[in-house]
């Protein structure tokens, strides 16, 4: 009796185990299409084997863990690409509403320029007509309204990329205390013996979302525990606690910090990545260099414009006169540049204020064709350069964003390929174990039938 109790315990282990794969299995096809989760692989393994007279003879057979198929190379270039992405992403709006405002479109600042020197050579034809005259003043004060609108549109850009970070801290701050959570729960798994499976992929997806927004970098410990922390070494996970980042606005600019016990520091693109990263390059870094360009041709169209009217004369008898007006410094000219004549008779058409004197109209006419922006281009040359910068600089975003897309696509298909869920694959093992399954129940129907017979023939 002894050994058929035995064999009806090895029937039973069978039974259940191939049940229990069969389950696994269905939960691989589940979640075939879940993002980020990793195909589940039952590990058998057979019991301690008995000594029955001189044999051992084996106990059946149990799941010894559940395990999941992982890559620590490709998650680690998935982070790393995210990264790359999340930056160049982020750029991607701004830059194209910076490549907008600072066009060679009819509307420009560069039609702008032309018709304020057109009106110069129309007047020198007619220097003492009051329409021309007038036209004149107008083309001034409309040039420098478009140098206010460029300014006051970046800005604008700036200020959007505030907000948008400002959006996406609550987040980063909610996905970092998951992580801190689901430390604490991989580790407790993981000390009980079993393996943690789904709680490691919801991390590695959360890992990844924060690559992506911040460009962190991740370690485990023995522990199980992953540890995260900002480019530049700013930690933000220890153990199973997160540290949160907070905006501080300060007048119209929104700065990022981190408060580590009664320390705070300042958090700055030097040590963020991705989408951070992007965001604030643009804010600090590029699109004050387009606007100190502007500036540089604000400052430059108001000095030649100047010396030049200063040395004319009025209708009314009256020379010296500025133009434009301006701060006197280059950073804030484009901001800062206004009309300083109040009426048409003090536009300085010509030197010696007589009505059809047009030497300084012409003069002023030829500035447009004057190589005098840093005595290399003239006004319109020089805003061309900072057009084609700008879309130089917008063409290369697209390039990389295409390229990280790209690489972020392929990463994500090896990943598919060596640890998600293969339908095929899954379809294989329901069979095997359900085969298995299948011939244990005829086991166990065999050794009840011996068993029966045993008893009667006792009987």
């Amino acid at each position: 009796m002894g050994g058929l109790l035995n064999a009806l315990n090895a029937g039973r282990t069978s039974l259940s185990t191939n049940q229990k794969a069969i389950e696994i299995a269905g939960n691989n096809i589940a979640n075939v299409n879940t993002p980020g989760y990793s195909r589940q692989t039952a590990e058998l393994t057979p019991f301690p084997s008995l000594q029955f007279g001189n044999f051992f003879i084996g106990q059946g057979v149990k799941i010894s863990d559940v395990t999941r198929e992982h890559d620590v190379f490709i998650t680690r270039q998935l982070q790393d690409k995210a990264a790359d992405y999340g930056e160049e992403s982020a750029k991607a709006d701004p830059m194209s509403e910076v490549e907008r405002v600072i066009s060679v479109a009819d509307d420009s600042l560069a039609t702008d320029i032309d018709k304020f020197f057109d009106a110069w050579q129309e007047l020198s034809a007619n220097p003492s007509g009051q329409a021309e005259r007038e036209i004149v003043l107008q083309r001034g004060s409309l040039l420098a309204e478009s140098f206010h609108g460029v300014v006051t549109e970046m800005e604008t850009v700036q200020g959007n990329i505030n907000t948008t970070l400002l959006s996406k801290i609550d987040n980063v701050n909610y996905q970092l205390g998951q992580v801190a959570e689901l430390n604490q729960q991989i580790a407790a798994i993981q000390a009980s013996g079993q393996s943690p499976n789904s709680f490691l992929d919801q991390r590695d997806q959360l890992l990844q979302k924060l690559s992506q927004t911040l460009g962190i970098q991740s370690y485990e410990d023995s522990t199980g525990m992953v540890g995260v922390q900002l480019p530049g070494g700013l930690p933000l996970v220890q153990s199973d606690g997160a540290l949160s980042i907070e905006a501080v606005t300060v007048g119209n600019d929104l700065q990022l910090k981190i408060h580590m016990g009664d320390a705070t520091f300042d958090i700055n693109g030097n040590n963020l990545g991705g989408e951070f990263k992007g965001l604030i390059d643009m804010r600090d870094n590029f699109i004050p260099s387009v606007l100190d360009n502007i500036d540089q041709l604000a400052y430059s169209i108001t000095n030649e414009v100047n010396t030049l009217h200063q040395a004319g004369t009025g209708l009314d008898g009256v020379s010296g006169r500025d133009f434009f007006g301006a701060q006197g410094t280059v950073s804030g000219s484009a901001k800062n540049i206004y009309l300083a004549l109040s009426g048409s008779s003090e536009v300085a058409a010509g030197t010696s204020g007589a009505s059809g004197d047009n030497t300084n109209a012409l003069a002023m006419a030829g500035l447009a064709d004057a190589k005098v922006v840093n005595s290399e281009d003239t006004f319109v040359g020089f805003y061309g350069k900072i057009a084609s910068q700008v879309g130089v600089a917008a063409g290369q975003n697209q390039l990389a964003l295409t390229g990280a897309d790209d690489a972020m696509l392929q990463l994500e298909n090896m990943r598919e390929g060596k640890v998600g869920v293969s339908i095929e694959e899954e379809m294989i093992d329901l069979m095997q174990y359900q085969k298995g399954f299948e011939a244990s129940a005829k086991y166990l129907s065999t050794v009840d039938e011996m068993m029966d017979t045993l008893l009667s023939l006792k009987r």
